[in-house]
């Protein structure tokens, strides 16, 4: 037999490369079945899913701000996380620090949403927060619109930043 350089090859050469051949393919196919059977990436996960976790989140978030849950709130929000509030930016512990009085036990918070876009790992939820309570022996609704990053890391989604502005009252 001959190659492509017109050089003569035996039958032993000849097998030998047959057998490289088959040999290179069950590699690859092997590659090819194991890539197959990892589980999904989390930028794989249906994006309901991802959106219905993040606004699970949105929700335990309020809940701890409302009830002054430091614990919650550690666990939901991202070491690096900041917030700016007109012209004040906070850290996490600053955020947090924010909510270390006295609960106010008709506190609630409503929220609802403009947008949810996800990207993988990225998340930016776009709304209005209409807060209740009462200061002072008094009544009061406050609207803020804000905007939250979040970004998903170890199959979790953490709160990466925020930025939210008191909506003024209609005069």
């Amino acid at each position: 037999m001959l190659d492509d350089a017109g050089v003569q090859l035996t039958r032993e050469a000849v097998s030998a490369m047959k057998s490289q051949v088959v040999n290179w393919a069950f590699a690859c196919y092997l590659v090819v079945l194991s890539v197959a059977a990892e589980p999904t990436s989390s930028q794989t996960a249906p994006p309901t899913d991802a959106r219905q976790q993040l606004l699970d989140l949105e929700k335990d978030w309020t809940i701890a701000e409302d009830k002054h849950d430091a614990t919650a709130l550690q666990r939901i929000l991202d070491e690096r996380f900041v917030v700016t509030f007109g012209a004040k930016t906070l850290d996490k512990k600053a955020f947090i620090e924010l909510f270390a009085g006295d609960v106010d036990p008709t506190a609630s918070q409503t929220l609802t949403y403009d947008a949810v876009i996800i990207d993988g790992d990225t998340a930016v939820l776009v709304g209005t927060d209409t807060a209740h309570g009462t200061r002072d022996g008094a009544a009061y609704t406050t609207v803020y619109r804000y905007t939250a990053t979040y970004i998903r890391r170890h199959e979790r989604w953490l709160a990466l930043a925020e930025h939210i502005i008191k909506v003024p009252q209609a005069k």
